[in-house]
């Protein structure tokens, strides 16, 4: 059983797409199944799954309210713990409530280590850092998404060491048809959140120059919420507020833009994999990422990297692949081959050998 925490809270993002992509992949299997402790979700990835309340019912009950989601779907979650009529629990995030009521092992996912690496840019990160010590404690087994997580991980629990093993994510190939229309023009595309790790700022001071001078390229940022006050005065300080924009975008329309897209940029400080790495190889979108944490890991060869920390560097790989066609063509055939190495279908059978292990 899958719990419910990320998919009370969240939308859109990489966790639940992971867990969605599991619970979808496990029902699939033969003598396998799966299902997720919770009444109703607005997660994108579960709006077709047949959840008690996801219906009109459901959204007219909890009106997209998070905490009275969260709420409902935990008393939901605790009911079906006490049922014990599964074999292994899942938790998508670090609420350690489920602990006292649990009777079956339980396996963990650790998507990265940055709440202990960077506290600074969190509220209240002593939190989840505790929460996280009491799972890592207790789990029977640990899945780390990268060796860049194992090994940050093991930096802050050694102990661990023989509980962990690096399963890689794998896309879910949907079967999107490469689009024959671009009525986005000439554009450079950023992917998700915006806030401090992820670096925005200082891709912000880094294309500002090149947008300048190259008044037809714009910069869309896919997903993340609107631009704040804050982001909009930065645009607004080096002239571009009117060649940036800023969309939601379910998951055809993201392929959409990975494939008419000059580059996709990814210039975040950590990462303990880069999902959106693999979502532009499988859109044929040449990248260009930073060369921190796991970036380099998932991207190989297939990518142009830079210094996060340097404008001039991350200029510099925007300019070198925007310019220049037979890069962005190598690139998106040495990604074609980079993908090879994390299909879903090995990410969900090396996550039953898990399942299996702790039984």
């Amino acid at each position: 059983m899958i719990d419910h925490q990320i998919f009370s809270w969240q939308r859109y993002g990489g966790i639940s797409r992971y867990f969605a992509n599991l619970y979808q992949g496990l029902n699939q299997i033969p003598g396998v199944s799966c299902r997720v402790g919770a009444l109703y979700s607005a997660n994108e990835y579960l709006k077709d799954e047949p959840l008690l309340l996801n219906n009109i019912i459901g959204s007219s009950i909890f009106n997209a309210d998070k905490d009275k989601i969260y709420k409902w779907n935990r008393r939901y979650c605790r009911w079906n713990i006490r049922q014990n009529n599964f074999d292994i629990f899942h938790p998508t995030y670090f609420d350690p409530d489920f602990i006292k009521y649990l009777r079956k092992p339980f396996v963990i996912t650790i998507h990265d280590m940055i709440y202990e690496l960077m506290p600074d840019v969190f509220d209240r990160p002593a939190v989840i850092i505790e929460q996280k010590r009491q799972l890592i404690a207790k789990a029977d087994a640990i899945i780390a998404i990268s060796q860049h997580t194992k090994q940050d991980l093991l930096k802050f629990y050694p102990e661990a060491e023989g509980k962990v093993t690096v399963i890689y994510h794998g896309i879910v190939n949907k079967g999107s048809a490469v689009s024959n229309t671009n009525s986005f023009g000439s554009y450079i595309l950023y992917v998700g959140d915006r806030w401090h790790y992820k670096n925005f700022t200082k891709l912000i001071n880094a294309i500002g120059p090149i947008l300048n001078q190259n008044k037809d390229l714009t910069l869309i940022c896919a997903g993340g919420g609107s631009f704040t006050e804050e982001e909009l005065a930065l645009l607004s300080n080096k002239g571009i507020v009117d060649q940036c924009r800023q969309m939601n975008a379910d998951d055809q329309t993201l392929a959409q833009l990975y494939q008419g897209a000059q580059l996709f940029v990814f210039p975040s400080l950590q990462e303990g994999f880069g999902l959106p790495i693999l979502e532009a190889f499988t859109n044929n979108c040449p990248v260009v990422c930073s060369n921190t944490t796991s970036l380099p890991e998932v991207g190989g060869e297939a990518a142009i990297y830079f210094d996060p920390h340097s404008e001039d560097s991350i200029a510099k790989a925007i300019t070198k692949v925007l310019f220049d066609k037979g890069l962005q063509q190598d690139l998106r055939q040495k990604g074609t081959e980079q993908l090879k190495k994390f299909s879903f279908d090995n990410c969900l059978q090396e996550t039953l050998k898990v399942y299996k292990s702790v039984l």
